[in-house]
């Protein structure tokens, strides 16, 4: 189980009536980052979806029921459909941007749409962020990284990177000064891994993979590099190699630090992707753990030295009935502390509802939500305006979704995000930078 993710307004435009139904009148708006795929403007809950009544020319009406969703839309956003065909339906597969928003008519007026277009088929808004470009021309395929840190040592930026959703996995480094220009050389081999009880040779008897590295710890002079890999029986662990540099060599640790638990109820298969954050002398590693249901969970375990790890509690992270309502893909992509509260980035999906009435947004399509604890708790809240991160449905890399790789950094007064995207066209993920 490797994981591992603009034109002129015409007034004379004809117009195109939409109505909104407000069934849920007691969920609250609120301001989304990504989508709106209800009436209700809340992705908590799969709502109302949006119909359109009839169409007159390229002007979209919308009665007054959803006035505070169109004054919410700008330009940065685009009005799309889906195919009206399961797992082909979230609402990004054909789409039209808007030209001009009128909010006092509570309308829109979008570019010609096509014969893709259908009058019984809702809309959905997507907000398009600025435009990313490749983390590196020189990687082909399909790659992730771990965790992009600066080493203190050289003031160079690093991170693993590895190829991922293939059967030949490697280790590699990628180094840069300025987090534009990276230089990539080859880390570790599968064959490194011999004898490693918890990153295993396939059925063939053949070591083809390598360990997948999620996040990076410096502490003590030594590089922690916290990995998963899968054992024997194809069940997957949690450990770590340990390093004075990046660059190696590194002394990979013989036994799991975490392992499934076949007591519980949420780790009886596989526990995997985790990330590390430190607070007054304790590590509190967040990770996913898996059960034998396919069913996703996300969990916490703390340690004083980096090493000897207690599960602390799992199954931390509610899901809602909407964004992310469905039991798979969910994963920790960051955590952080911040005014003594814990900020955690989860990924999550929805599930595919209906065969005649498909759910809408990201149904079975990853992105990134936000949420939020007091320190020491794991009572975590969803923060307002969920998901606040997810694929371009205009752009080809990752027009299908994201994966759980993501990390923001800051420097130079400027804020980079990292992550990979995947496209509908092919089988790749991209590693992507904002």
């Amino acid at each position: 189980m490797k994981f591992i993710l603009k034109l002129i307004l015409t007034v004379t435009t004809p117009l195109l009536l939409v109505h909104c139904k407000d069934n849920n009148s007691d969920v609250p708006f609120e301001n989304q980052h990504y989508y709106y795929s209800n009436t209700e403007g809340n992705n908590t809950i799969e709502g109302s979806h949006i119909y359109i009544d009839h169409k007159i020319g390229d002007t979209l009406f919308f009665d007054e029921s959803c006035s505070k969703l169109i004054q919410n839309i700008n330009r940065k956003w685009i009005v799309g459909q889906g195919s009206g065909k399961p797992y082909y339906d979230t609402g990004k597969e054909y789409y039209w941007p808007i030209l001009t928003v009128l909010p006092k008519l509570n309308a829109l007026i979008t570019r010609p749409v096509n014969e893709y277009f259908s009058l019984q088929k809702p809309v959905v808004f997507w907000k398009l962020g600025p435009y990313p470009i490749k983390f590196s021309d020189s990687l082909k395929g399909s790659w992730g990284f771990s965790k992009i840190i600066l080493d203190k040592k050289d003031s160079l930026f690093k991170t693993h990177l590895f190829e991922c959703d293939t059967d030949i996995v490697h280790l590699y480094l990628a180094t840069s000064k300025n987090l534009n220009n990276w230089t990539i050389k080859h880390l570790l081999k599968p064959d490194d891994f011999k004898n490693i009880p918890w990153n295993v040779p396939d059925k063939n008897h053949k070591m083809k993979v390598t360990p997948l590295i999620s996040d990076i710890v410096y502490h003590n002079e030594k590089y922690y590099s916290f990995a998963y890999g899968d054992d024997a029986k194809e069940k997957t662990y949690i450990s770590v190699l340990i390093s004075d540099s990046l660059e190696g060599n590194y002394t990979i640790h013989p036994l799991p630090l975490i392992s499934p638990n076949p007591k519980s109820d949420f780790s009886n298969h596989d526990v995997y992707f985790p990330k590390i954050v430190y607070s007054d002398s304790l590590w509190l590693m967040y990770y996913t753990s898996k059960n034998e249901q396919n069913e996703e969970f996300l969990c916490v375990a703390r340690s004083t030295n980096l090493m000897d790890w207690t599960v602390l509690k799992e199954n931390i992270l509610t899901r809602n009935q909407g964004w992310n309502a469905g039991m798979k893909n969910l994963l920790c992509a960051q955590v952080k502390i911040m005014n003594n509260q814990i900020h955690l980035w989860a990924t999550g999906t929805k599930n595919v509802g209906n065969y005649k009435k498909p759910n809408k947004g990201n149904p079975m399509d990853v992105c990134i939500g936000k949420f939020y604890a007091p320190l020491y708790s794991n009572n975590f809240i969803e923060e307002s305006g969920n998901p606040i991160f997810g694929g371009n449905p205009t752009f080809d890399f990752e027009n299908d979704h994201i994966g759980g790789t993501f990390q923001e950094i800051t420097h130079e007064n400027y804020t980079y995000t990292f992550y990979h995207g995947k496209g509908r066209s092919g089988k790749e993920y991209t590693i992507l930078v904002k």
